[in-house]
């Protein structure tokens, strides 16, 4: 039995042995119909009390757990009779003896047992529902991380096919360059693989993790694509969703021509405690292929994980995304 549920039991029989017995105070008024029935006697009133309070507190402890039906309905019987004879016989012995045969304890003790019933059936209806709400908040963590897994197995195709389709592109300009451009990658994959079962990250990792993945950029494009970051490195305590920049980037890459003619710019900064990260705007008339989740992607792990959703701002001349962050320990 729990702390709770002792409690629980105490103090509802103390609150039903007052219920049952605070009516005899009225045979303080000599002028009063209880006066009339009942002679106020102190000790009679403080054995009343304590009769009706270990009653109560016996049929709570037998009825905590449950039973098959027809033994427990046995014990209470026999407990009922048991002590509506004690009372009578205490009564008769040392007491008035009162209007009723039983000194009123039958009375006493049976509205007690179904008050004390009705409690229990309370509680247990109370203990069931938070039990309910227990195992949907487990089902509901479920089902929100395999909602998370399946976002992450989107993600992580969509980036190995980018990144494939750039090596391609850099081997046929320079097999040398590709060999530095197979190190980079290297070191982005690590980051990838070591972060797949992340759900947060912070700021810091984050941004190295988009400096390695724009290293390679800069090699593919040259002049064509710049990056700005702008994290202090008091900032760089906050939480992130991983691989969130990265994909931000790789979203302005597929929807802007880069080229030294038409140079990609990004920056990244915090203000008013989002993440920002802005692009100026280059439209190409037909974007690169890609896996088609992008930005309802990151939207989806935002919500999931920060329970907030991400603010996308489209000027004449940028496209702006705002990522929430969360406070680290």
């Amino acid at each position: 039995m729990s702390n709770d549920n002792r409690k629980l039991y105490l103090y509802s029989s103390l609150f039903i042995t007052l219920a049952l017995n605070m009516p005899k105070l009225l045979a303080l008024r000599k002028e009063g119909v209880i006066a009339r029935l009942w002679h106020f006697d102190p000790y009679e009133l403080l054995f009343q009390l304590v009769f009706t309070f270990i009653f109560c507190l016996a049929i709570f402890y037998i009825n905590r757990q449950r039973r098959r039906i027809f033994p427990r309905v046995l014990i209470n019987l026999a407990i009922l009779v048991i002590s509506i004879t004690v009372g009578a016989i205490v009564q008769k012995k040392f007491f008035q003896p009162g209007v009723f045969p039983t000194g009123g304890y039958a009375f006493r003790c049976v509205l007690g047992m179904a008050l004390v019933t009705l409690e229990l059936r309370i509680a247990l209806l109370v203990q069931e529902s938070k039990a309910r709400e227990i195992e949907n908040e487990h089902l509901r963590n479920a089902w929100l991380k395999s909602q998370l897994a399946l976002l992450k197995g989107q993600l992580n195709p969509h980036f190995f096919f980018n990144a494939l389709n750039s090596l391609s592109a850099v081997v046929r300009e320079d097999p040398r360059k590709a060999q530095k451009y197979i190190h980079h990658l290297s070191r982005v994959f690590r980051n990838s693989l070591t972060l797949s079962d992340t759900d947060l990250v912070y700021l810091k990792e984050e941004i190295g993790a988009v400096r390695s993945f724009c290293e390679l950029l800069k090699m593919r494009y040259e002049d064509g694509f710049r990056l700005h970051l702008a994290v202090d490195e008091h900032q760089a305590g906050l939480l992130i969703p991983p691989m969130s920049l990265q994909l931000l980037v790789e979203n302005a890459l597929k929807h802007n021509s880069v080229s030294t003619a038409h140079p990609l710019y990004v920056e990244i900064r915090i203000t008013e405690g989002y993440l920002e990260v802005k692009n100026n705007l280059s439209p190409v008339h037909i974007p690169e292929p890609g896996a088609g989740i992008g930005l309802a992607n990151l939207n989806e792990r935002f919500k999931i994980l920060l329970h907030q959703e991400i603010e996308v701002i489209k000027n004449t001349g940028s496209f702006i995304v705002r990522l929430p962050l969360l406070k680290g320990n």
